[in-house]
């Protein structure tokens, strides 16, 4: 499913022949595109100048997609590399494209944005941070003003640097308050501020802020929410895996459509289930944890433009599960085939959508393992 939406939307963002020149907006739910130029992008809206007539704004939360009819070829090649899973190669892509793009606002800000969040994802942080503080500098009120800063803090964290963390979040508050950026935007610094906590260790205080930030989102922002959750359970791993048990199970049955938190919500109680599986000699709980693994990275891998950490985790401890399963299976060929067969799958997939990714190494170490299973089952 995931090669299937990475096709599509390397479709989408390729430069039809029919476009050249003219962009198209198209809104959820409808097939017709208001089509034009666009004229600006910012935090709140996508603006597109109608041919003969008015400007027309729409929101980003009824905007489906963008088709450019003048798209760089830089800004091609790159969005192209990383959709194809080469996400090291396309961070270095987008940042040497965003030099060239100083007089297109509109290419820039996608570059430098997927610039972070490439490298991001391979694990370069200190150049993912770099990238989005270039953005910030570039353009103040960037159509991705919340996650951009969002994923600036992350990286502090990731890398360990808390006064950083601390620093970009006192920063961000200052451009949310002077843009007037809504309230999600608070929360969501809310939510920052105790994964801070978290990383300092101080649990207990940990677990009263996300409590006090999933409150803070309530009903309106539900996938805030449960991200202040999964905190909660994160937290609750530390000292009491069966209480963040139930948390996890709980993400999963209250954040229906969540996919943001249902990946790492599924991934989460996999790790939960195998680490206690692991520590009991338990298959039956391992069994549990492989279909947990299964289940977010089948059905909720993540969005376009968000992290994958989640989804590559959930793909190599499936790919763990399942081996473990396959080797302790005797006397039963099929079985034994099919959690190998299963195992091998999950962590080719691994290698094959994330080739940068920081655990292609243990996949592969995994997936040599799994195929030497195979090797035992008759043909």
């Amino acid at each position: 499913m995931t090669r299937i939406a990475a096709t599509l939307l390397a479709v989408l963002v390729a430069l039809p022949a029919s476009a050249a020149g003219k962009d198209r907006v198209y809104k959820k739910g409808e097939a017709k595109p208001i089509e034009g130029t666009v004229e600006k992008e910012d935090w709140k809206e996508t603006t597109i100048k109608i041919e003969g007539g008015a400007s027309s704004a729409v929101t980003w939360d009824k905007w489906e997609r963008t088709e450019y009819g003048d798209a760089p070829l830089s800004y091609r090649d790159a969005m192209s590399t990383r959709e194809k899973g080469d996400k090291a190669s396309a961070a270095v892509l987008f940042a040497k494209a965003a030099e060239g793009l100083k007089d297109k606002p509109i290419f820039l800000v996608q570059c430098l944005y997927y610039a972070g969040l490439c490298f991001q994802d391979v694990g370069k942080y200190d150049d993912a941070v770099k990238a989005y503080q270039d953005l910030a500098k570039a353009q103040t009120n960037n159509r991705f003003f919340k996650t951009s800063w969002n994923n600036q803090i992350e990286c502090f964290l990731l890398k360990g640097d808390l006064a950083g963390a601390k620093t970009a979040i006192t920063a961000a508050d200052a451009a949310g308050k002077e843009l007037n950026v809504d309230q999600e935007f608070l929360v969501i610094l809310s939510l920052k501020q105790a994964q801070v906590i978290e990383a300092e260790k101080d649990y207990p205080s940990a677990i009263g802020k996300y409590q006090a930030v999933a409150g803070q989102a309530g009903v309106k922002f539900p996938a805030i929410k449960g991200l202040a959750m999964l905190g909660v359970a994160r937290c609750q791993m530390q000292t009491n895996p069966t209480t963040a048990q139930g948390t996890y199970e709980g993400i999963t049955r209250e954040f229906k459509g969540q996919r943001a938190v249902l990946g790492p919500g599924w991934a989460g109680l996999g790790d939960c289930l195998f680490q206690q599986g692991q520590k009991n000699g338990d298959l039956d709980l391992i069994r549990r944890a492989a279909l947990a693994f299964e289940q977010s990275a089948v059905l909720w891998f993540p969005g376009e433009g968000t992290p994958t950490a989640a989804h590559e985790a959930a793909l190599v401890g499936g790919g763990e599960c399942f081996l473990i399963l396959a080797q302790k299976t005797e006397g039963n060929d099929k079985a034994k085939g099919l959690y190998a067969g299963q195992s091998r799958s999950m962590l080719l997939a691994l290698t094959d959508q994330y080739p940068g990714s920081s655990l292609k190494a243990r996949a592969e170490e995994l997936r040599a393992k799994a195929e030497a299973e195979l090797a035992k089952v008759p043909k």
